[in-house]
Parts: C-alpha cells; structure tokens; sequence
C-alpha cells in the first residue's frame, strides 16, 4: 500500500499535538494539585516568617493592642486568603483579639496538641513538642522541622477542610497559619477542565492546519518528481520554478543545476569525440618519450658496462702484469660501478618522487646550519680540485621543509658547479629570504648556457656538450631530481646566466613565525 508523504505528514502532526494534549492533561491530572499545595506551604512559611518578625519583641498580651500591628496582620490575613491564630499552648489566644460581639474561633492548637481528640490526658506542658504519631482527625501530616509541622483537618467552625502550618516562635508565643482546601481543589479542577478544552481545540485546529501544510510542503516535490520523469527520458526542455530559499528550494535549483549539466554534456559528447584522436596523438608522445628515456638510460649504462667487462676480462688474462696496472685497472672498474650506482640511485629517487611514493616530510629547521654542514663535507673535494667556495648568509632562517631533499638539492648544486666551474674556480652559495621564502642560490664561474637550453636542463639525460659528458661525470638526472622535489614542495626553481657564470637557484618555505618578524622590522 503505497501512502502519500502528504498523508503521513498529516498523520505525524496530529499524534504529535494528541500526545503532548495527554501529557499535559495527565500531567495536570495527577501533579496540579501536589504543585499547588506546595506552593500553599510555601505561602504558610512565609507569612509565618512575616509574623515572627512582626511579633519578636512582644512578651504579653497586651503588646498585641498595637493598632499598626493588627494591621499588618490583618492584612498579611487577607492577602493568604486564611486564618491566623498567636497564642499560648495553654490557651491564651493574642491574635484575633475577642471583641465581645461573637464567641472566639477556637484555635486549632489549643485542643490540638497535644491532645487533638480531646481525649483525657495531662495538660499540655510549657514547653513545645511535636507528637511522635499523628491523631485520628489529622490527614497530610508532615513534620517541617524541630518546632513546626503541618497537618490537614476540618474547620470545627465551617466544616472545610483545611492546609495549617503551626510553628513554635522563639519568643514563647505559638502560631497557627491555615488556609482552606476547597480553593486548592478547585483550582487543579478548574485547571484541568481548561486544559481538556483547550487541548481539544488545539487537536482541530492543528489538524486543520496540518492538512495545509502538508499540501504545500508536497506541492513541489511532486514538480519535482514530474520534472525528473522527463529528464529520465532525456527531456531537459522545462525547469522548475520554485522560489523557496529552503532546503526545498535549494534542491529545485539543484535539480535544474543537474538537467542543465546534463544537456551541456550531451551537446558537448560530439566535441569531446574530436578530442580522442588528440588524446591518442598525445599518448604516442608519451610513449616515444618513454622509449626515448628507456634509450638514455641504456646509452648511460652501455659504456660503464663495457668498460667494467674490458678490464674485468684483462685482469681475468692477466693482461695487467704489474702492481701498479692492476690496481688501474681495479680503479677504473670502481670509479665506473660508482658511476652506474648514482645514475640507478637518481632514477630511484626521480620515480619515487615523480610518482608520489616518496613522501615529502616537512619540518623546521635551520637551513644555514644545513648549508654549512653540506659544505663543510665538501672541503676535502674542493681543496683537491683548488675551488674556491663562499657562503653569503644575509640572516639566520628557520626553513620548513623537508631537510633530507633540500640537502639533495644542494649536493646537485654543488656537484653540477664543480663539474661546470672554470678556470677562476669560483663557486659561490647564497641564502637569503624574499617575501615568504628562502631562496638559496649555487653560482659557479664559467660559461653561460644558451638560452635555447636554459628550460631544457631540468629534463631527464638532457646535456648541453654531449661530448663532455663523460669528462663531466655527469647523468643528466640530477637536475631533474630537483625539478622533481620542488614540483613537489611546490616552490619555484630556475637557472640564471650572470657575468662570466651561472646560478641555479631555489625557493624554500620559512617558518611562519619568521615570516611574521619579516613582515613587522618591513613595516618598522
């Protein structure tokens, strides 16, 4: 049985109003008139407390026929709407005062404690005691603290039952504070009828409106629904037009977002047809660039090769007979092994990081102690080649990167400026911050590179005197490594021609704190 959403809308408003109309009717039913007869004690207390303080100083009866204090008792009386009663245990009544016109109320505790059922006892005694049990006549009875409790009972004048508060007072007197029940029940009553009309009337109107709601809540999901269909069958001539800003509305505008995209795609799957033969074109490419590079790294690894073999089978003949050849010969077969180790470790490192399998792991740290620390490791090298190396530190900068590549970085540097430098022999190293970087620059006297191959350096086995290469040492890779761990720590790179030399630099995050120093001493 398939239901509208407008029905079960409809449904859910009404059992909720119902369920919250026969929880307050239960609520009221059951605790109203609890509520109000605590709120009646608390009345009694107070007022209890009013008179307490009215009355501290008074010793005898005749300090009751104060007219300013029969006032503010008469009217505390009043706005109670009960009875007030201050006399002695042993029957001396203060308050009402008799006025000889009509017999005096009886106060409740002069025959009710301790003796309530006026049955034969001791007289009461002086001093106030609660009783441990409450008496026949006495209902609701609860003890408040050490010298007061309250009990309900009936009126001996009128008959009514009634709430009372009886308290000792400090200053001997004993006070009787009581209220009728008949307008406590009344009102739970009154309140509980009140609350069945208007819990009825509540249930029909909100079924009314209920029925109206849900009928305009549905409306447009059912535009919706019919605009759908038709874009199932590749329709997208209409459009919805809601103009609600809620949730309602902004999926009408989403579904008209949706019919939009999709009739732009199809008009455009023509077009992208066309592109498929480019994309093909472009995949040669690819692949002729990978048989290119499959190429080069076999050319890096033909000539190593043969010369390990050539000497490693004249030393098999003995072809070395003394000392001195041999360990040429030893020589040339380790200087070359090296060689094949780099150019396998750059092919390594340029996948790994190409292919993001190499994770970058980015810290802070300083990269002028790094810089003199790659250097220093240099020393020997340098000496033996008589370079002539300077480090140009403008400040000292935290860098935020990851201290293993960068150091790369610089190695490739600094290896590519010994194997390029002249005859002056001058390499020069400099860091300094621009902006929100560190860009840390290599220089090395010698020729300038042309500006045809000044972007084609950065490109795998790419040499610009292939006849040198050899002499050189190099692979082509190293460069292209960097390329790699710039891309990515995604920061700039580049090489510039200066007088008489070449420098290749790069750019490195700083740390934010010293970017924010930067930025104040600019400022100042």
């Amino acid at each position: 049985m398939n239901v509208s959403i407008r029905f079960k809308l409809l449904i859910y408003m009404t059992v909720n109003i119902v369920l919250f109309a026969v929880l307050l009717y239960g609520s009221n039913t059951f605790f109203a008139e609890k509520y109000y007869i605590n709120h009646k004690k608390n009345t009694l207390i107070e007022s209890s407390q009013k008179i307490s303080e009215l009355i501290a100083e008074k010793r005898r009866e005749s300090d009751f026929h104060d007219e300013n204090l029969i006032y503010e008792i008469n009217t505390l009386e009043k706005s109670i709407g009960g009875t007030i009663f201050i006399g002695t245990l042993d029957g001396t009544v203060y308050y009402p005062l008799s006025t000889g016109h009509s017999p005096p109320q009886r106060p409740g505790f002069i025959t009710d404690l301790p003796n309530l059922d006026n049955e034969p006892g001791p007289p009461p005694r002086p001093d106030f005691r609660l009783p441990k049990t409450p008496k026949r006549n006495i209902q609701g009875w609860e003890p408040y603290d050490e010298t007061s409790f309250f009990f309900i009972t009936k009126d001996p004048n009128f008959k009514i039952e009634t709430l009372r508060y009886q308290a000792q007072l400090d200053n001997g007197f004993v006070l009787l504070v009581w209220v009728p029940m008949t307008g406590i029940s009344e009102n739970a009553s009154i309140s509980n009828n009140f609350t069945t009309i208007i819990g009825l009337i509540t249930i029909v109107i909100t079924g009314i409106w209920a029925l109206f709601i849900s009928e305009k809540f549905t409306r447009p999901i059912m535009e919706m629904n019919k605009i759908t269909k038709k874009m199932s069958n590749l329709d997208f001539s209409q459009t919805l037009e809601i103009g609600h800003k809620d949730e309602i509305g902004q999926l009408s505008q989403s579904i008209n977002h949706l019919s939009y995209s999709l009739d732009k795609a199809i008009s455009q799957l023509n077009s992208k047809n066309r592109q498929l033969e480019q994309d093909i074109d472009r995949e040669r490419n690819l692949d002729k660039m990978r048989r290119e590079f499959v190429s080069n790294v076999s050319h890096e690894l033909r000539t190593p090769i043969f010369l390990i073999q050539g000497y490693a089978e004249g030393l098999k003949a003995n072809v070395a007979k003394s000392e001195e050849k041999r360990n040429f010969y030893c020589d040339v077969i380790m200087e070359e092994t090296d060689k094949m180790e780099g150019l396998l470790k750059d092919l390594l490192d340029l996948s790994q990081i190409e292919s993001g399998m190499f994770p970058i792991n980015k810290i802070d740290f300083n990269i002028s102690s790094l810089i003199k620390d790659i250097v220093s490791k240099y020393e020997p090298i340098l000496t033996d080649k008589n370079i002539h190396i300077s480090i140009e530190i403008k400040e000292e900068l935290t860098a935020h990167a990851d201290p293993v590549r960068i150091e790369q970085i610089i190695v490739n540097f600094i290896n590519n400026a010994i194997d390029h430098v002249d005859k002056n022999k001058v390499i020069k190293l400099t860091v300094e911050s621009i902006g929100k970087k560190i860009r840390v620059s290599v220089y090395n006297s010698g020729s300038t590179i042309p500006d045809e191959s000044l972007n084609k350096v950065w490109t795998s086995f790419y040499k610009i005197d292939k006849a040198r290469t050899r002499d050189l040492g190099g692979t082509g890779l190293g460069l292209s490594v960097v390329r790699a761990i710039q891309e990515a720590h995604s920061n700039n790179f580049g090489v510039i021609n200066r007088e008489n030399g070449v420098d290749f630099w790069v750019e490195i995050d700083i740390k934010e704190t010293d970017i924010t120093d930067t930025q104040k001493e600019f400022s100042a």
